[in-house]
Parts: C-alpha cells; sequence; structure tokens
C-alpha cells in the first residue's frame, strides 16, 4: 500500500471518530476495501508498447508460488524450492535446453534485462528441459558465457505440467517460452515472440511490475 493512501486512511479515521452514529463494522469495512482498491495492480495495457504489444495478457489469476524448482545441489541433497521463496520480485520464467538454436541469444538479453535491474528487482528463471540434468544445466550455462543466470531445472517436470494444463499457457502443445510473474506470484503475461528483453520500454515495464503498478 502506498504512503498516500495510509495517510488518507488515517484522515478517514480522525473523521470517523467525530461521528457517533456510524457502526463499527460499517467503517472497518469502507476502510478495507479503500485500502485493497489502493494496493492493487494497475492496468498493464498502458506498458504494452513497442515488442511488449507481443505479450498474451493473463486474464485468469494463475500463482506459482507453490510450484518447484530444483537448483544446483547442496552437497548431495537436492536443492528444491518454491517459487514462493521469490516473491517480492519481478520473475520471468523460461525455457530452454543445449540443442535450442534461438535460447542462447534469447538467454543472453534476459541476462541483460537481470542484470540492468538488479537481481533483486527482476529474476530470470531459466529452466533446463534438455538431457543430462543439472550438470548439463551449468555446462550449457557457461558454454554460452552466461554466468549472470543461475541453474535451474523443472521439479519432476511439475512446473511444466501445471502449465500444460491452463490453455492459455499452451502452444502447439508444448510448454511457453517464457512466463512474467509479478512480485505477487501471479502471471501477469507469457511471450513467445519477444526477443529485446532490454529494449527501453520492456526495462520502464519491469519497473513498474516490480513497484506493483501492474
Amino acid at each position: 500500500m502506498k504512503l498516500g493512501k495510509v495517510a488518507q486512511i488515517a484522515e478517514a479515521v480522525k473523521t470517523v471518530n467525530s461521528v457517533n452514529n456510524v457502526s463499527f463494522v460499517t467503517v472497518v469495512t469502507s476502510l478495507l476495501m479503500f485500502a485493497t482498491l489502493g494496493a492493487s495492480a494497475g492496468d498493464i495495457k498502458p506498458y504494452l508498447v513497442g515488442d511488449l504489444e507481443a505479450l498474451t495478457v493473463k486474464s485468469e489469476p494463475v500463482q506459482v508460488s507453490d510450484m518447484k524448482v530444483e537448483a544446483p545441489y547442496d552437497g548431495t541433497e537436492k536443492n528444491i524450492l518454491r517459487l514462493g521463496a521469490k516473491e517480492g520480485k519481478a520473475l520471468v520464467i523460461t525455457f530452454y535446453n543445449r540443442d535450442c538454436l534461438a535460447c542462447r541469444a534469447h538467454l543472453r538479453s534476459l541476462e541483460a534485462l537481470q542484470r540492468n535491474l538488479g537481481i533483486n528487482t527482476v529474476e530470470v528463471i531459466a529452466l533446463h528441459v534438455g538431457k543430462g540434468g543439472m550438470q548439463e544445466a551449468e555446462r550449457t550455462l557457461a558454454r554460452w558465457g552466461l554466468e549472470g543466470l543461475a541453474a535451474y531445472e523443472p521439479h519432476h517436470q511439475s512446473i511444466i505440467r501445471d502449465f500444460s494444463m491452463d490453455p492459455d499457457f499452451q502452444r502447439n502443445g508444448t510448454g511457453p517460452m517464457s512466463v512474467i510473474v509479478g512480485p505477487d506470484g501471479f502471471v501477469r503475461a507469457t511471450s513467445y515472440h519477444l526477443r529485446e528483453w532490454e529494449a527501453p520500454e520492456t526495462v520502464n515495464f519491469f519497473k513498474a511490475l516490480a513497484r506493483g503498478d501492474v
């Protein structure tokens, strides 16, 4: 919630305290509705300019917080992470394998976006879906010179299964190329065509997304 809203609510409380014939329940309900409206995300459409016009906006809420990915092993144990641990910043979930010719440039552009804005603002969750497991994921990123991206894999392919069950994420029977997630853990849009993630309009969009304005 923005500070401006907090100040306005405080003023409303002062006013209510001077009115004896207003029920407490009515006041609290009104203030909660006011606060919720002030905290809700804004319209994404004004940001869909240039290449961003190709984004597919998610009309129904889909939360990724309970979806799990695997990070590089911590000793001998698998390092399994809930995406909910990433809440508070924007995410781009994308998929690649070592044989994908277009993936190298795609991930390089995403790495530039993450480096430009900082990993605390936007993080790229690049999921390796090819053969070879985590070791191949790390080798592929290193071979492509993408030291700024962490290696991740789907946990038992569950994230791909969860996405594929939603018609908005299906494309010729395959998973999405990229999924854009807000800091609240809800999907905002998907992308199959965006290539220049470091373009000014894209940077502006992700700044707004990280602030909770979208």
